[in-house]
């Protein structure tokens, strides 16, 4: 199981704070990009350029995937972009455009979306995000029921990584890798810890 920390930050610096917390362990962070219109939050999610040796995955809770799509293109570790399913977009498009950049790419899904909505896009991707909570805000519990999502993706498409994000905590691990989740993102279980990169060490260790 890979463990991907996120970044949900409210500016610059705080995001690069986190980025250098994260220097040296993981090989990859998630940001977090909401636009207060898909769900009730707001995230710093500028495309400047950033000196790292992490890889950049986007987790786009936007109306309007492609346009951060673009932006992005500048940022170089940029490698993967997931947006939701949930989404009134075109979502080959969108597959199409991240191939053109060479990235990977994905769709996540909310709590209360059924897995049948992926079936138009399942041999078209890399990946699914399981959101564990409600998409918008960091720290919530997450939703048990979920769970199971995993397991019924790895079932109907074996050949697809799935994600968890929302909610995890270490305690979890065992419990999503009985569900075979390939990727977990974790963002208050390190960022609000006295020592995230302490806590960040630890749970890599753990895996």
């Amino acid at each position: 199981m890979q463990i991907i920390p996120a970044l949900l930050v409210q500016d610059r610096e705080t995001l690069i704070e986190r980025m250098r917390l994260a220097e040296g362990l993981a090989e990859c962070v998630h940001i977090d990009c909401m636009d207060g219109i898909f769900v009730p939050n707001k995230t710093w999610h500028n495309a400047e350029a950033l000196e790292t040796s992490l890889e950049i995955e986007l987790h786009l809770m936007v109306n309007d995937p492609l346009s951060v799509i673009r932006e992005w293109r500048r940022v170089p570790q940029t490698v993967r972009a997931l947006w939701h399913v949930e989404v009134d977009t075109d979502h080959r498009q969108l597959i199409e455009v991240c191939r053109a950049l060479g990235w990977e790419c994905g769709l996540a899904i909310s709590p209360d979306t059924s897995v049948d909505t992926l079936s138009p896009f399942t041999e078209l991707i890399d990946e699914v995000l399981v959101m564990g909570v409600k998409p918008g805000f960091s720290g919530q519990t997450v939703i048990p029921a979920t769970f199971e999502k995993i397991r019924e993706i790895k079932k109907r498409w074996p050949a697809l990584r799935a994600g968890f994000d929302g909610g995890a905590t270490k305690d979890l691990i065992p419990t999503l890798r009985e569900y075979d989740c390939d990727r977990l993102v974790m963002a208050s279980a390190i960022y609000s810890a006295n020592d995230p990169r302490e806590t960040l060490h630890g749970i890599l260790n753990s895996i």
